[in-house]
């Protein structure tokens, strides 16, 4: 048999294998940059069925992450090929992992553990860095950072860190992941109730007026008149047809401070009446919005006040004052005197403030994280079982 027989179909063989190894490196590089989990937003947002059909068949699901993961292009496959013709393949293939230091800290342990929930924790959240989001602020960067795995908050400027545990949404109300930007603190607001909880908890209490009056709600119609609880049916309620609000002051179920930020979700962060839950290892229970547990210190933050600072005083004092704490100077003291029966004015004492400039604020879900105050990897529990869909979108690569 000549060789000229042979060489054709070997040929065949190492361009085959050409070909696959390339396809391989292409794939494994991708998934080094932008993750190997598919399509993970579309993964998360199929979890909460909002609403299905008589043979309970999914009509329509709860956004559950607000993020655009970035994707490859072609410029990334061409980039590959070519650093592969120039035998920097391996090169290539280190720097297509993120250059975050976090991610460095997770491979590291990785690389120290042996216990198989520990490593496939440390993967999960590996991979969540893949991702490429805009769900991690720069070291440099004032901002609020919400972990909804750890249920803590952590305001971070370049000379303080704040950490206050959080409430935050419910396994059926979740909390979206997401960025946004804080932009107005609201002192002492209202509650306008959203129609989910005014159809499914409010409506049954229709014609109720000790309650409403117990609870301090009202109901108003679309002209902003004041209607008594007893003209209101419970079908008209749940219809939405009158918007339910609940006055604000002590009691309210916002607490005395709302932080708000521009979302799809009408979600925000706020104190509240039940501060108690802060003391559950489990805090896993709002309709979705994110009770903090020192507003009053993320208020000064935001603001850019300081407590301990003179010249900031009489403007935090007011502040006191407004959300129902003792003032510390003679000045507010007595004007608190003055006021005694006049709580309209103990309300607007401070006032509603912009935010300037805007903050960001990230609600992330990360179960290891460095802790911001010290640097050190904290592990957390997974209160919404996230980390079971990473592992399952990365298992054939694991």
């Amino acid at each position: 048999m000549s060789i000229d027989s042979i060489l054709p179909h070997h040929i065949k063989r190492l361009a085959r294998l050409e070909y696959l190894l390339s396809k391989a490196f292409i794939h494994y590089t991708m998934g080094q940059r932008y993750g190997f989990m598919k399509r993970p937003e579309y993964v998360f947002n199929h979890i909460d069925v909002r609403d299905q059909d008589e043979q309970g068949r999914p009509l329509s699901y709860r956004e559950v992450m607000h993020q655009q993961v970035a994707e490859s292009d072609n410029d990334f496959v061409v980039k590959a090929l070519a650093l592969c013709a120039q035998d920097k393949a391996v090169d290539f293939l280190h720097a297509s992992e993120p250059s975050d230091k976090f991610y460095t800290q997770l491979e590291t342990r990785l690389a120290q553990v042996t216990d198989q929930e520990q490593r496939h924790r440390l993967m999960a959240n590996m991979e969540r860095l893949r991702w490429q989001t805009p769900n991690r602020p720069a070291d440099s960067e004032r901002h609020v950072l919400v972990n909804i795995a750890a249920q803590q908050l952590w305001a971070v400027s370049s000379d303080t860190v704040i950490q206050m545990r959080v409430v935050c949404g419910a396994r059926k109300t979740k909390t979206p992941l997401m960025k946004g930007m804080l932009n107005w603190l609201v002192v002492n607001p209202e509650w306008y109730i959203p129609a989910n909880i005014v159809r499914n908890e409010i409506s049954a209490r229709a014609g109720d007026s000790a309650y409403f009056a117990r609870h301090r709600y009202f109901i108003t119609n679309s002209s902003r008149d004041t209607i008594s609880p007893n003209k209101v049916s419970r079908q008209q309620l749940a219809q939405n047809l009158y918007r339910v609000t609940q006055r604000r002051g002590q009691g309210n179920s916002l607490g005395r401070l709302k932080f708000n930020f521009s979302n799809p979700f009408d979600v925000y962060l706020h104190d509240t009446n039940m501060p108690g839950a802060f003391n559950y290892a489990d805090r896993a229970l709002s309709h979705g919005c994110v009770r903090v547990q020192r507003p009053f210190d993320l208020a000064c933050f935001l603001l850019r006040l300081s407590p301990d600072d003179t010249k900031d005083e009489r403007e935090v004092d007011r502040l006191r004052v407004a959300i129902g704490m003792k003032p510390k100077s003679d000045k507010e003291r007595e004007w608190l005197e003055e006021h005694a029966d006049d709580s309209e004015a103990q309300l607007n004492r401070f006032g509603n403030h912009g935010i300037s400039p805007n903050v960001p604020v990230y609600i992330i879900y990360y179960t290891v994280y460095p802790n911001p105050q010290t640097g050190t990897l904290e592990t957390w529990s997974d209160p919404y079982g996230y980390d079971a869909h990473v592992l399952r979108g990365i298992k054939p690569f694991m």
